[in-house]
């Protein structure tokens, strides 16, 4: 095998080779390094013609739309996305794969079915889908950001590829990740480091930070993420997207490249980023009738319920200021407060609802993901000679010393989580004797992680993204405001209510160090409550916009 560096260098061309010539930045064209907004450049720079800027604004539901009316055609559409996405590539870095030919290809064949039957052929038809890289698709290497698996071409689609290539989309490129999957950054010795495209200096997230920048670039209407510990939800959040970290099967995770194969305690999720809450619908509908379950046994039999997304006039959402140890930085509280203005004002009840669970939650977690001791990591890197990100190396790599778990320890941590399980629900149940609604809340508010958007290298030293995954909980993500220089400080009487809480707001510092960072939130629902979810979504969504 040749040097690390070397295989790295070779892809990174492969990579810049598959931008075609015409969407190429010119030289006089190209920002700086010093200039770190680009999010608007595809509007100011005349680089692209109205016509596709107007096409790469739409949402993902208006697209299949227009194109189901014959008012736009999937080769116009692809080739202004593939552009779009191209240019965000050079600004930011978030692509792996490209796989353009092979979509305009693909758009042509369902533009000459529409022409010939006057019919789509599914509610995706043409729809562009960006996947993360763990996403096979075939002949495209799924590195998943080791060097040792780097070109190694896939042999066949993963499942939910197929499926909603069968609905009509048309899969055009893959996005960035972290190596081992396990960081909230996207960064790897493969591909590189994804960058904010709002403020270049600051993170998009991770694990999913590829395709949070794709898509909130607009090189991309709707991607497909997935989630162990926030990678959706924390992505979204710091984007300004929507996103959906459904329960385990509701979408098919099938010959998807993965780290932890085998480990089965706490489960990754694949779900949809994208800009509106009727893309969620979209996605998870189209996906629903192709019956995954006939491919995948994973899946569950269930069909999209549309019967679920009726809501009651009123809903009691929980509001989660903090887990008891931990408050929200000053952003996070703005957007808490500013929620929960817009859905009392909309005639909603909100109660607090600290989820102290997420403190044991973290502590189950960790243990069940570092079970190996850091085995697997140790050997991905170890066959290319690469190095581990120095934060997963202080975590588990070789110089960590991490002990691995016992069979008997690993029982015992996962009789906890189920005892977890149940204490959650009890006090969730519990709830309905205070809400005014005669039920328990139908949704737990609260921030992904006590800050926004962060600067590179800077890891998460707390975050509350564990409960979802370890409860296997139906979690959306919704944006609400950004970072405002002069509301976001810190308040002169702050007190920390924990070490660790004034350790989080001196992580913070500043909102100068979170420059134009957009802000968002989750809402929690319970176990299999994906239709559920994606209504509340709306109702959010809806309850914001009165406000503003």
């Amino acid at each position: 095998m040749a040097p690390w560096e070397d295989i790295a260098a070779e892809k990174q061309e492969q990579r810049a080779d598959k931008i075609p010539e015409r969407w190429r930045i010119p030289s006089d064209l190209m920002p700086s390094e010093e200039v770190l907004d680009v999010q608007d450049w595809p509007k100011t720079s005349g680089f692209f013609t109205a016509e596709e800027i107007a096409i790469t604004e739409l949402t993902a539901s208006e697209v299949v739309a227009k194109i189901a009316k014959g008012d736009l055609k999937a080769a116009d559409v692809v080739d202004a996305v593939c552009k779009r996405a191209s240019v965000a590539q050079q600004l930011i870095n978030c692509v792996t794969e490209i796989f353009f030919e092979g979509a305009m290809a693909r758009a042509k064949e369902l533009d000459a079915y529409f022409e010939k039957e006057g019919k789509t052929i599914g509610p995706l038809h043409g729809l562009p889908i960006s996947f993360k890289d763990q996403f096979n698709l075939k002949g495209l290497d799924t590195s998943v950001g080791y060097i040792s698996w780097a070109n190694k071409p896939a042999s066949e689609d993963s499942t939910l590829v197929t499926l909603l290539c069968n609905a009509g989309a048309i899969p055009y490129i893959k996005t960035n990740i972290p190596a081992t999957l396990m960081m909230g950054e996207s960064v790897n010795n493969v591909f590189g480091r994804t960058k904010n495209p709002r403020n270049r200096n600051l993170t998009t997230g991770g694990s999913s930070g590829g395709e949070s920048a794709l898509v909130t670039f607009r090189g991309s209407y709707m991607g497909v993420g997935t989630d162990i510990g926030g990678s959706i939800r924390h992505p979204c959040s710091f984007t300004g997207l929507y996103g959906l970290r459904p329960s385990h099967g509701r979408v098919s995770y099938q010959r998807v490249a993965n780290t932890y194969l085998g480990q089965e305690a706490v489960r990754s999720c694949a779900g949809p980023m994208c800009r509106s809450p009727s893309d969620i619908r979209l996605f998870m509908s189209s996906l629903a009738a192709q019956k995954p379950w006939l491919y995948d046994p994973q899946a569950i039999p269930i069909t999209w319920r549309e019967d679920e997304e009726i809501l009651p006039k009123k809903l009691c959402f929980g509001f989660g200021m903090g887990d008891g140890v931990v408050t929200p930085t000053p952003p996070l509280r703005r957007a808490m407060e500013m929620t929960k203005k817009a859905l009392l004002a909309a005639g909603h009840e909100v109660i607090d609802y600290i989820p102290k669970e997420h403190i044991e939650a973290v502590e189950i977690i960790t243990k069940m993901w570092s079970a190996d001791g850091g085995e697997e990591f140790q050997r991905d890197t170890d066959a290319s000679g690469e190095p581990l990100h120095p934060q997963l190396e202080a975590w588990l790599g070789h110089s960590a010393k991490a002990k691995p778990s016992s069979v008997f320890e690993t029982w015992q941590n996962q009789h906890r989580r189920t005892t977890l399980q149940t204490a959650w629900l009890e006090r969730w149940q519990a709830t309905q004797a205070i809400t005014g609604t005669g039920r328990p809340i139908d949704g737990l508010i609260m921030p992904s992680t006590p800050f926004p958007a962060i600067r590179h290298d800077g890891g998460y030293p707390h975050h509350w993204g564990s409960l979802s995954p370890l409860l296997d909980l139906t979690t959306g993500a919704f944006p609400v405001t950004k970072v405002d220089l002069e509301k976001d400080i810190v308040p002169v009487d702050w007190k920390p209510i924990s070490d660790l809480d004034q350790k989080i707001t001196d992580y913070y510092g500043k909102p100068e160090n979170h420059e134009n960072a957009l802000v968002g939130l989750v809402v929690i629902a319970r176990r299999l409550e994906e239709e559920k979810v994606t209504a509340m979504l709306d109702t959010i969504k809806d309850c914001l916009a009165a406000q503003n």
